[in-house]
């Protein structure tokens, strides 16, 4: 667990009512930064959860995808083609539908205003369970974000990353010397993804959050490690949360955790089911 603190305002803002977007819909409209908004529909924490245990890919899924949708293969990073084809569909474990109805128990001490769900159905299911389906799909206050799911970033050189190291810190992924072409630049190839995803977010919640429901400070977004991880700098550094990169980057997501920005407290944080040995 780690905290910061920092020193800034964040006026209101105001948005125009929409029907639930995706990311995909929605343009990056950056005019007002990600802060301001958030504070202005009074959403003071952020909640980056990974999904809880899951199925490994099942071949015929993963045949079933492929032919359904020739593009989601990428002959030009055929690293990302193992999370893409079948991955998606993965549902949970036993395992998992266990970690995340106990995990439900410390989200229940947040009051939701609103969940964004990476695509995957492990991501979905997650959600599903962790806030007792008081968020379906479609909803208006359940937001898809695609680019929260590792080969659907638009980052070839985090999905490459990731292909070689898998699961671990930001300040593993920041010090490795092993990726070939990323020696040395993970801090780099994973601030483009921030960047990105800051926008991103932005554009989504400006769309969507006409359609919220009133009451609640916290926004939960259901997604993968690693780049959660980024997320949570984006949204970290958004909130004006003083060394919020070092912060996050110490901390590696387990299943069906989830990293805490709180804009009041100042603080980033690991929030977890505390299980006995």
């Amino acid at each position: 667990m780690g905290a910061g603190v920092s020193k800034g305002s964040r006026p209101s803002t105001a948005s125009s009512r929409s029907r639930p977007p995706t990311a995909s819909s929605t343009g990056k409209d950056n005019t007002t930064p990600l802060g301001v908004l958030l504070s202005g529909a009074g959403i003071k924490k952020v909640l980056m959860i990974r999904h809880a245990n899951a199925k490994p890919r099942d071949l015929e899924a993963a045949a079933v995808e492929a032919g359904e949708t020739a593009s989601v293969l990428k002959p030009d990073t055929p690293f990302a083609n193992a999370w893409t084809v079948g991955d998606l569909r993965r549902d949970l474990t036993d395992k998992g539908q266990e970690q995340a109805a106990a995990a439900s128990s410390w989200l229940a001490a947040h009051s939701l205003r609103a969940v964004i769900c990476s695509e995957a159905v492990r991501a979905t299911a997650t959600k599903d369970i962790m806030t007792k389906g008081a968020f379906p799909k479609d909803g208006p206050a359940c937001l898809t974000l695609h680019t929260l799911h590792p080969s659907r970033s638009g980052t070839p050189d985090c999905e490459k990353m990731f292909d070689k190291l898998g699961y671990g810190t930001l300040a593993t992924y920041f010090a490795d010397q092993t990726v070939e072409g990323c020696e040395g630049k993970g801090r780099e190839v994973f601030r483009h993804y921030i960047t990105k995803v800051s926008g991103e977010l932005h554009a989504l919640i400006s769309a969507g959050m006409a359609n919220f429901p009133p009451g609640g400070d916290t926004v939960a977004v259901f997604g993968h490690a690693v780049f959660l991880n980024a997320v949570a700098v984006a949204v970290g550094e958004a909130m004006e949360i003083a060394q919020a990169e070092d912060l996050v980057a110490v901390l590696e997501l387990g299943e069906a955790q989830g990293i805490l920005c709180d804009a009041d407290a100042q603080s980033v944080s690991l929030s977890q089911v505390n299980v006995k040995s």
